[in-house]
């Protein structure tokens, strides 16, 4: 019978299953690595042969981890974990000569933070490769928790799995069309913007939640005219006479108001602390701690223009 002892089971064996078992399939799990669907396939069976076991049920859409399958993906996740770990110990030796970093972000701040960030890191550090993914924090802490990524930047306090290291503070705006009637003052209340329909994000952001605790502390039924997750989309609603857009401030960053204009919130005012999140007890890699002073000057920068739209 086949051992796995034979020499006959190799990383990228173990590797090319996680990504079939993550991917559904052979064919978008072959174009996500880089392979044929054939030679994937092939992969996959001397796997199996190697191991005497089916690992994978095939259907014409999709294919499933079979029991033994969830078992060797158990073990798989670990090797693969271990190594990873391994290789990142060894790029950390060579004193950020090579090497990788894999970043979570919150949509608004993998637009319109890290893109201002990532240059210059690159520029200090050109041989370290940085992967930026967008996420929501629970995402980030399964990630982390993973191996997917080493670090997260997000909301403080939203996920008791993660640690977290405050970057900035900042409250949620109102976007609104020029000329509209709130738009003469610097400050807008909650309950000015109740009388009216507003645009928000959709229902499971965290800034969705705090426009609701908000507006059921001002005791006032909420009324949402859209709902949007790209921020894009809110704006060109707001300019085009959709009404008021509730944002982090961190989601205007680097856009040039056309059209429409900010004015902070009050009564209750809505604020959220972003930061960077990893595992309780993580050490960060040089890598990381080369990339958190640049992420703190850029957001500084960043914010600057906008506080001065917002201020009293």
């Amino acid at each position: 019978m086949p051992s796995i002892l034979n020499d006959s089971v190799e990383l990228r064996h173990l590797r090319y299953l996680r990504a079939v078992a993550e991917a559904g399939g052979f064919t978008r799990a072959a174009a996500e690595i880089g392979l044929t669907q054939p030679t994937l396939s092939q992969q996959i069976a001397q796997l199996e042969e190697g191991l005497g076991v089916a690992l994978l049920t095939r259907g014409r859409r999709e294919c499933r981890l079979t029991p033994a399958g969830e078992m060797v993906m158990q073990y798989a996740g670990r090797i693969l974990g271990d190594m990873d770990a391994l290789k990142r110990s060894l790029d950390d030796m060579s004193g950020l000569r090579r090497g990788s970093l894999r970043i979570g972000a919150l949509p608004t701040l993998a637009q319109r933070l890290l893109p201002f960030v990532l240059p210059r890191f690159h520029q200090a550090h050109p041989e370290i490769r940085v992967t930026v993914l967008e996420m929501t924090v629970d995402e980030m802490a399964r990630a982390i928790a993973s191996g997917a990524i080493e670090i997260g930047i997000g909301c403080l306090g939203t996920s008791l799995g993660l640690k977290g290291e405050l970057l900035f503070s900042e409250e949620l705006v109102a976007v609104l069309a020029e000329g509209d009637g709130l738009s003469d003052r610097n400050i807008v209340t909650v309950a000015e913007l109740a009388q009216r329909p507003v645009i928000v994000p959709p229902p499971g952001y965290g800034t969705r939640n705090l426009i609701a605790n908000a507006w059921a502390k001002s005791r006032r039924p909420a009324i949402f005219s859209l709902e949007v997750s790209a921020v894009e989309s809110a704006l060109h609603a707001v300019s085009g006479g959709g009404g008021p857009a509730i944002l982090p401030s961190s989601a205007l960053w680097g856009l040039r108001p056309e059209g429409w204009v900010v004015r902070r919130i009050t009564r209750p005012v809505m604020r959220r602390q972003i930061g960077f999140l990893v595992t309780h007890g993580g050490h960060p890699r040089p890598a990381i701690q080369a990339l958190l002073p640049m992420v703190r000057d850029v957001a500084h920068e960043l914010a600057d223009p906008v506080l001065s739209q917002v201020s009293c």
